[in-house]
């Protein structure tokens, strides 16, 4: 063995030498080698400044570079420092921008997109499925965007991250060099030489970086092998090439810079299939992707939209559904709520709450993407999909006489009994997401309509909010909250814009069930969907009559729209996805063709020069 107790040290510095050679404008190096750039104004770890604006510079060597923009269209200049957070959001309402036309799609801005965790745990295990269960993913939780999804396209690599990643990169070079190291690199078990090395880093290197490895990428890297096996041994030397190569820019970024191209950025044949693999499947693109776009070349990639239609429908497209109605519901921390007053027999939340979960994804999978589904359809289905087990639990609330029906097995489809709800909106999961431990929520639930359903600007909250106040009178929430919001000047400037949407779902409790009435009180479940303008506000008797009247705002389906196109260009810039919201109001276009059809914006392919 040749190798040293410090030739470890030795090998990550030059690690850390190999990635600060990445190209300007493509990708970085952070402190150990790992990648740092900054985007809506973030920061670099190594305590550089982050370069301000959307999309922005990009940190080589610790100093600033700019990357693919300058200032951008949202907020101030990013903080600087280690923690790579995102710049001020200025006066953003907090919801993606509706009121577009088919005419003002346009394209966004250029920019690097970090994977997010699950993305970079799918590629890895995607392009290494021999390591399954040999390496360890340390990567921080990515925080939620303002919209509620982790895939913010602002997201930069910070001090937390780099570290992470380093121990996660490591992790997989070490099982990459393990025992199925020959299964990987069959020219391992004889060739162990540069020759054998450079094989691995053009091979593995173009599905790690999307792309063809570029002949001086290549270069470095093979120098970086040979530093390496000068010092120790060939499973060693190549060890660090591959975390090298697993935390550079161009592995944990996707790129969408594009290349100038009359007046705009086009994006490349193999940005555009990055594009394709990860928005409809949260997959790198395989070999068959990669081979289209060599072929295509300096050409467009041919057909996009038949291609995501195609990704949508397998089993990897469909998680990625589920997962932007997860994120879009506000569903994801369902199971760790806890509810004071269901707690024993068949009102059990806690042993419930998963099946609730999976009745949601049934309902999804059923109405949405088998169906397909539309927005009213959506809204507005009738049927549902529990196991026997919720459906004792939706029974188990003693002032309902019609009881909900118990299904022949586990996801079998049961009708909901008239007047017990329709539609997403009536789902156990959506309505004890959107409530309190002990009591329903008007205003939460009325807010998820109000800002996910309406995209109505959020409202500032005064300083200090006092908790909602007992009243000796009140006997039902309404009442409680009529009591307290509605009497007063400071709560009810705001409240009267999603309160009254919220009373639609006082006929369910906090865990969802349905009820008539509460401590022997007749519940009330009428409101009205407030007006912007002097138009009279839209009345509703239940949250039946509510689901159909949302079915009838074309807001709802510009809106949803919007949610889409920001799930699934990690930005929210206006007007990116705006050529379906018509048909998806008027049930022309379904949800899963305008999804797919998300291909087919100027957005997917073009960016703005800048």
């Amino acid at each position: 063995m040749k190798h040293s107790a410090s030739s470890g040290l030795v090998l990550l510095t030059l690690v850390a030498a190999c990635s600060a050679g990445e190209a300007p404008g493509v990708g970085s190096r952070d402190d150990g080698g790992s990648a740092g750039a900054s985007g809506k104004g973030g920061g670099a770890s190594g305590g550089a400044a982050g370069a301000s604006g959307k999309g922005g510079g990009v940190n080589v060597g610790g100093s600033s570079a700019t990357g693919n923009g300058g200032g951008g269209s949202n907020g101030g200049s990013g903080s600087s420092g280690s923690s790579g957070s995102s710049g001020s959001a200025g006066d953003d309402p907090g919801v993606p921008s509706i009121n577009c036309q088919p005419t003002d799609a346009s394209a966004g801005s250029p920019i690097l997109r970090l994977l997010t965790n699950r993305e970079f745990d799918s590629t890895i295990n995607a392009i290494f499925p021999q390591l399954a269960g040999q390496w360890s993913n340390t990567l921080p939780a990515n925080s939620l965007s303002v919209y509620g999804f982790d895939n913010d396209g602002s997201a930069v690599v910070g001090k937390q991250l780099a570290s992470a990643l380093l121990d996660t990169a490591l992790s997989v070079a070490t099982a990459v060099t393990g025992p199925s190291l020959q299964n990987l690199l069959p020219c391992a078990a004889s060739a162990k030489d540069h020759a054998c090395a450079q094989t691995f880093v053009e091979g593995f290197g173009k599905r790690l970086f999307r792309r063809p490895v570029a002949a001086a990428e290549s270069q470095r890297y093979l120098a970086l092998f040979d530093q390496g096996l000068a010092l120790s041994d060939f499973p060693t030397a190549l060890k660090w090439v591959t975390a090298g190569m697993i935390q550079s820019p161009n592995a944990v970024y996707r790129s969408e810079l594009g290349t100038v191209n009359g007046g705009v950025r086009t994006l490349t044949a193999y940005e555009v299939a990055t594009e394709l693999a990860y928005t409809f499947t949260g997959l790198p693109p395989d070999d068959a992707l990669l081979a289209e776009a060599d072929t295509a070349g300096a050409q467009p990639l041919p057909d996009p939209v038949g291609k995501a239609t195609a990704m949508l429908k397998t089993p990897e497209g469909q998680a990625v559904v589920q997962q932007f109605f997860t994120a879009y519901l506000g569903t994801t921390g369902l199971m760790s709520k806890t509810k004071a007053n269901l707690s024993s027999g068949d009102a059990n939340y806690a042993s419930i709450s998963a099946d609730m979960a999976n009745e949601t994804v049934n309902f999804l999978k059923n109405v949405v993407m088998q169906k397909p589904g539309t927005l009213r359809d959506l809204l507005t289905e009738p049927t549902t999909y529990p196991s026997p087990a919720l459906a004792r639990f939706y029974a188990s609330e003693p002032s309902s006489a019609t009881k909900f029906p118990i299904p022949a097995s586990d996801g079998a489809a049961v009708m909901r009994p008239a007047g017990q709800g329709v539609g997403i909106l009536a789902q156990g999961s959506f309505l004890a997401a959107h409530a309190n431990t002990d009591a329903s929520s008007p205003t939460q639930r009325g807010l998820f309509v109000y800002s996910r359903l309406l995209c109505r600007p959020k409202l500032s909250p005064p300083n200090a909010v006092p908790p909602l106040a007992n009243s000796a009178t009140a006997k039902t929430t309404r009442e409680r909250y009529e009591s307290v919001h509605a009497a007063s000047g400071t709560c009810k400037s705001c409240h009267a814009n999603f309160d009254p949407i919220g009373y639609g779902f006082e006929a369910f409790d906090e865990g969802g069930r349905f009820r008539t009435a509460q401590n022997d009180v007749t519940v009330d479940p009428s409101g009205n969907i407030p007006s912007l303008d002097d138009a009279p506000a839209v009345t509703f008797a239940d949250q039946e009559s509510l689901a159909l009247a949302l079915a009838d705002q074309p807001e709802a389906g510009e809106c949803f729209a919007a949610y889409l196109a920001t799930f699934a260009y990690g930005s929210a810039e206006a007007c990116l996805g705006t050529s379906n919201a018509t048909g998806i109001f008027d049930g022309t276009v379904g949800i899963m063709d305008a999804f797919a059809g998300l291909a087919a914006e100027k957005h997917f392919t073009e960016r703005n020069p800048q």
